[in-house]
């Protein structure tokens, strides 16, 4: 067999050397939002509407926006600057977390280069946030004593005893990003500090280089996937007339460029992978605006060559198997699946 950069990656890469590899590049990352919704739970309503309507009181519950309209309205926005953060969280890592149908809400892979920048974001988005909310809350007593006497007729009463204070409001809102965490790679520290046999000592390294290898594979599917969504939008988008086009394509196409690139580079270093993030940055968004391609028909159509191809690849990549094969092993893998990618 004719060898390629693709065998020769196969050949070296095993689940050790990646788990290492990635357990060096990569920090584990999460942040805590919380805040609240204006919204009241009124028992005495509840039992009153489950008497008028004949039903028993334990099926009824009302829950009030207690603060009114125009103060909800303002409470949203308030949120949204709150919510602003998780979602950026998620959109600039990979999630890292068992396949437990919640992947998303659990640990966040991220490339340790890129840790002080997500810092730096978070702590900007997080002060517009606060700053904010100080705002609302000096308007928080008049809001509270007009939904009292205008917005809450026969429910007033038991709705001002579920006011919460200004400082209980406050204390509501959260926005905490976590310390970085390393990969749970064992070292050559804790390994010593094991006192079992050496074979014994190689069976628990390998499992847990097996599970660790298990979720950055999943990792990397995630990105694949992410990045296929992206580049799908913008092959429908460089393949219209450019009357709808919008400037997220190149965005967000470079994000996941980015983030894909990330992965590749430091878990399993796949070529193919590593070929389709340059592609993505340098083949699909070779602008940096999106008027350019109006005025560079060139440039968009070299763009659209691109994304359809990238497309195709990332496709052929969602059904390929891991370059670090599960269980380890110093063989060759080359499917015919994957023969012909790039």
């Amino acid at each position: 067999m004719k060898k390629t950069h693709l065998t020769a990656a196969m050949q070296k890469t095993s689940i050790s050397e990646a788990v290492k590899m990635a357990a060096l590049n990569f920090v584990l990352i999460n942040i805590k939002v919380t805040f609240w919704d204006g919204t009241a739970p009124l028992s005495e309503a509840a039992k009153k509407a489950a008497i008028d309507a004949g039903v028993s009181e334990t099926d009824v519950r009302i829950y009030a926006n207690i603060l009114g309209k125009c103060a909800h309205d303002r409470l949203r926005e308030v949120n949204a600057l709150f919510r602003v953060a998780r979602t950026y969280l998620d959109v600039e890592t990979t999630p890292y977390a068992p396949d437990t149908g919640k992947q998303k809400r659990g640990d966040k892979m991220l490339g340790a280069m890129r840790y002080p920048e997500i810092v730096a974001t978070v702590t900007t988005l997080s002060e517009k946030a606060f700053a904010s909310l100080e705002d609302f809350l000096t308007s928080y007593e008049s809001y509270r004593e007009r939904a009292l006497s205008a917005n809450l007729g026969d429910w007033a009463a038991e709705a001002e005893k579920r006011f919460p204070t200004i400082e209980e409001v406050r204390s509501r809102f959260a926005m905490e990003l976590s310390d970085p965490k390393p990969l749970p790679a064992f070292n050559g520290d804790q390994i010593s500090k094991f006192n079992v046999p050496a074979d014994v000592m190689g069976k628990i390294v390998e499992q847990s280089n097996i599970a660790i290898a298990t979720q950055l594979e999943r990792a990397k599917r995630e990105a694949i996937d992410s990045s296929l969504k992206v580049c799908e939008v913008a092959l429908k988008q460089l393949g219209g007339d450019g009357a709808r086009m919008h400037q997220s394509v190149i965005d967000n196409v470079t994000r996941e460029a980015v983030k894909l690139k990330e992965i590749a580079d430091g878990y399993d270093q796949d070529p193919r992978v590593q070929d389709i993030a340059k592609s993505m940055l340098k083949g699909i968004a070779n602008v940096k605006k999106k008027e350019v391609w109006k005025e560079n028909l060139t440039k968009k159509d070299a763009a659209l060559a691109a994304a359809e191809k990238t497309v195709k690849n990332l496709k052929r990549m969602q059904k390929a198997p891991p370059v670090a094969v599960i269980p380890d092993t110093s063989g060759v893998i080359l499917p015919e699946l994957t023969a012909d990618l790039i």
